[in-house]
């Protein structure tokens, strides 16, 4: 005997309140545990915990006179130790994203007798700092002091040849930094720099806000309910171009839309368009704001 249309119906319905609720479930001990995290990193961090720690460290350096049943604490230490590092190097990491060095290029062949300044970039996003980003100057030509990049680890997606073209212009008629010559196109290293990095966090923000889309969506959950997959209206939000200034976003119902996004994260220009056209209510609701707010303003059309 085949079961009804209606046995049918409700087995979807509670299949997708379990799966809600383990959902809500798993969301809720995840939170947990960073609220866990958060607060011992906080007590080991504070004043009163490190007094007491420095007074343990001190007591542990008599050995000789600890009783054999004394509670180890050597681990707890190692975790105060390690945390101070972990303090630091955020603390220095986020004063100071920009920082520079000397090295030299092993190669004796090298222009310059080796000399290579090298500049590192640190960037965070979502809370956590990425790999450090480095790019090596040099200064290759004789009598001169014109720099000129020689190498570095910037991603593709980030315009680097252009801002060197505009900021440090080593052809005919350009001027290195402190040059008294009129006229010249003057290198202005300061200025490249702070470009570059502009451009690199406007390229981590843009891909954090697109992935953030796509866990306000749902869009990585494996979808096994015909009841979970009826709810879901957006079927994907991704990037459209190497440096995520274009976002392409597909309805459910066939519609799909590109959105232009800036140098500042505003949403410049957007076309949505689906069986019947244009949706010019779709696109003025998407382009009312910037890239932070594209979920909030999604959902109010469809809801």
């Amino acid at each position: 005997m085949l079961p009804s249309t209606d046995d049918s119906v409700l087995e979807d319905t509670i299949g997708a309140q379990l799966d809600s609720e383990i959902a809500s479930l798993k969301a809720q001990v995840q939170t947990l545990k960073t609220q866990r995290k958060t607060q011992s990193t906080t007590i080991i961090s504070s004043r009163t915990t490190q007094t007491i720690l420095s007074r343990l460290r001190a007591s542990q350096k008599t050995t000789s006179t600890r009783s054999s049943q004394e509670t180890d604490i050597s681990p707890l230490l190692s975790t105060s130790t390690a945390q101070l590092a972990h303090n630091q190097e955020n603390l220095y990491r986020s004063c100071a994203g920009i920082t520079t060095f000397r090295i030299r290029d092993p190669d004796p062949n090298a222009v310059d007798d080796g000399n290579v300044l090298g500049i590192r970039f640190d960037v965070s996003t979502s809370g956590k700092f990425v790999r450090p980003y480095y790019v090596m100057l040099n200064k290759p030509w004789a009598g001169k002091t014109l720099l000129r990049i020689h190498r570095h680890t910037v991603p593709s997606c980030i315009p680097l040849a252009s801002l060197a073209d505009r900021y440090l212009p080593h052809g005919k008629g350009a001027a290195a930094m402190g040059d008294k010559e009129s006229g010249a196109k003057r290198q202005d290293l300061t200025r490249f720099v702070r470009a570059l990095r502009r451009e690199i966090v406007g390229y981590h923000n843009r891909v954090s806000v697109i992935k953030g889309l796509r866990k306000e969506f749902k869009l990585d959950e494996k979808v096994s309910r015909k009841g979970k997959e009826r709810e879901r209206v957006i079927a994907d939000i991704s990037v459209a171009d190497a440096e995520a200034k274009q976002v392409r976003i597909e309805w459910v119902d066939g519609r799909i839309g590109r959105a232009v996004v800036d140098d500042k994260g505003d949403v410049k220009k957007c076309v949505v368009i689906g069986e019947e056209g244009r949706d010019r209510e779709v696109e003025r609701r998407v382009c009312a704001g910037g890239m932070e707010g594209i979920g909030e303003r999604l959902r109010e059309g469809i809801y």
